[in-house]
């Protein structure tokens, strides 16, 4: 079960990125390929990687939990906005802004905290 969502996690990835490569050369069904890769990566895959990571006991540290739920929060409300602009909905900027807001103040700081605090753990 586990490579099923890890392999199927690559494939909303790769046609993500396929979709980047379709918009840069301005190729027919660009913007699909991109919704498609980053809704399914990033309301199915990744959550479902932190349930199997939570099940795992892999984190037990509550500051890589907290670091992993606000990743998960932030691409849950990145997919959300894009949807939004997609449809031309006021809340998209606002979901935008919020979705950036938890990626810069939440999820980096604790990202970085607790790469300090591996590092001084291998020392």
């Amino acid at each position: 079960m586990k490579k099923t969502i890890y392999l199927l996690a690559w494939i909303f990835s790769f046609i993500f990125v396929t979709g980047l490569l379709f918009l840069i050369l301005r190729l027919p069904y660009a913007i699909k390929l991109l919704y498609i890769g980053e809704t399914g990566a990033g309301l199915l895959c990744f959550p479902i990687i932190l349930y199997y990571k939570w099940k795992e006991k892999k984190l037990e540290h509550k500051q890589l939990l907290y670091q992993w739920i606000s990743g998960q929060s932030f691409l849950i409300i990145f997919v959300l906005s894009t949807w939004a602009r997609f449809i031309n909905d006021f809340l998209a900027n606002i979901l935008f802004s919020g979705s950036f807001f938890i990626f810069g103040f939440i999820f980096l700081p604790l990202l970085f905290h607790n790469m300090y605090k591996q590092s001084l753990l291998e020392i």
